[in-house]
């Protein structure tokens, strides 16, 4: 699995795999990105500033979307600093996704380590990251990696759980 820089020419494969994510989180029963979040424009916004990243196979078919991001997330600050585990100097993914017929073999804990690794490449050994409380497979993924939980956090979009880890 190669994970690389995205790229605008990768744009229409990167919302194949939204819309895929979105009808998994709606056939789950959950409200999450089920408000044409995330966007095309969104997620160019991402591959403009730099932080969205893809994972791809052997012959280059992208299979993941994710956006890591170091300049961490407002809303994180609804948490009390001290029900953290982690610093203020962290790195934190949005809009992890894998393609449909891609789930259930690594992807999303490739993208996540990826996220980790890259973070550890920029001196920043925090991490942070949250979903929704329905989202039954990233729960048990982030648990399966030792993500804590540390609170619910509000986006205009509803509540979110946070989690956080420690990276050695």
């Amino acid at each position: 699995m190669l994970i690389r820089l995205a790229t605008p020419q990768d744009i229409k494969s990167i919302l194949s795999i939204v819309r895929s994510a979105q009808l998994s989180l709606l056939e789950l029963g959950i409200d999450q990105w089920q408000d044409g979040y995330p966007s095309e424009d969104v997620i160019m916004e991402d591959i403009t500033n730099g932080v969205g990243y893809v994972a791809c196979t052997e012959d280059d078919t992208i299979v993941g979307y994710e956006a890591v991001v170091l300049t961490g997330e407002e809303a994180y600050n609804q948490i009390a600093a001290e029900r953290w585990h982690t610093s203020n100097n962290y790195v934190v993914v949005h809009r992890l996704c894998v393609l449909g017929d891609s789930r259930r073999r690594g992807v999303a804990m490739e993208l996540i380590n990826f996220a980790g690794k890259f973070a550890l490449q920029h001196n920043i050994t925090d991490f942070r990251i949250d979903t929704h409380e329905g989202n039954v497979r990233m729960l048990a993924l982030l648990r399966k990696l030792g993500f804590e939980h540390v609170g619910t956090i509000r986006y205009d979009s509803g509540l979110r759980e946070a989690f956080d880890i420690k990276l050695n």
